[in-house]
C-alpha cells in the first residue's frame, strides 16, 4: 500500500514539474504582462525599470529607446517610482525627451509637484544630442493641461527714480502705514485692538 503511494505521488510530481517548466508562449507572456500592469496600477511603489520599458512601448516609444531612457534614468539616479509618476502625469514622449536631456531626479519632482512642464522644444535638442531619436514633425503634448514653466508673468514697469530717495511708491506705503496706524489709535479704548 505504501509503496503504490508512494509511486502515485511521484507520478504527479512528474506531472506537476512538467507542466510547470513548459516553454513560455506568447499568450502566457501576454497574460503575465497584464497581470503585472494590474498589480503595478494598484500598487505603484511596486515599480521596477522593467514597467517603465512596458509602459513606454504601451506609450508609443520603440523598445530600444524605451530601453534607452530606462538605462539613462538609472545613470542619472532617477528612481523608477518618479518616472512612474512623471508617466502617469505628463506622457510617455515627454518622460523620454526630459530624461534624455539630462533633468535632474529633484528637478522631475519639482515639475510633477508644480505641474509644470519645461520647454520642451529647447530640451529636444538636449535629448537629440544625448541620443534619443526625437521625430522633428511630431510634437510632444502632455497629457493632462500643465502651465509652462518657462514664462514669467509680466510684472508693471517700475516708476522712473530720478534722484535717491524720490520713489514714488515711497509715499504710497509711508501713507497706507499712518491710516492703519491712526485707525488702531483711534479705537476710543473699545478694546478692538489686542494688546
Amino acid at each position: 500500500m505504501s509503496l503504490a503511494l508512494l509511486i502515485g505521488c511521484l507520478t504527479v510530481g512528474i506531472l506537476l514539474a512538467t507542466q510547470v517548466s513548459r516553454p513560455a508562449t506568447d499568450s502566457s507572456r501576454q497574460r503575465s504582462a497584464r497581470r503585472r500592469a494590474r498589480f503595478v496600477a494598484t500598487h505603484p511603489t511596486h515599480v521596477n525599470s522593467a514597467d517603465i520599458v512596458a509602459a513606454l512601448g504601451r506609450g508609443g516609444v520603440p523598445v530600444p529607446q524605451a530601453r534607452f531612457i530606462t538605462e539613462r534614468a538609472h545613470e542619472q539616479g532617477i528612481k523608477p517610482f518618479t518616472m512612474w509618476l512623471w508617466l502617469e502625469q505628463f506622457g510617455a514622449e515627454v518622460l523620454g525627451i526630459v530624461v534624455a536631456a539630462d533633468l535632474t531626479h529633484e528637478q522631475l519632482l519639482t515639475h510633477i509637484s508644480n505641474g509644470t512642464v519645461p520647454d520642451l522644444e529647447e530640451l529636444k535638442l538636449f535629448a537629440s544630442a544625448n541620443g534619443l531619436d526625437v521625430a522633428d514633425g511630431a510634437e510632444a503634448v502632455p497629457t493632462r493641461s500643465a502651465a509652462s514653466s518657462v514664462k514669467a508673468r509680466k510684472r508693471p514697469p517700475m516708476p522712473p527714480i530720478y534722484e535717491p530717495g524720490t520713489y514714488s511708491g515711497l509715499e504710497l506705503a509711508a501713507r497706507a502705514r499712518r491710516g492703519s496706524a491712526a485707525e488702531r489709535l483711534d479705537d476710543a479704548g473699545r478694546g478692538d485692538v489686542a494688546a
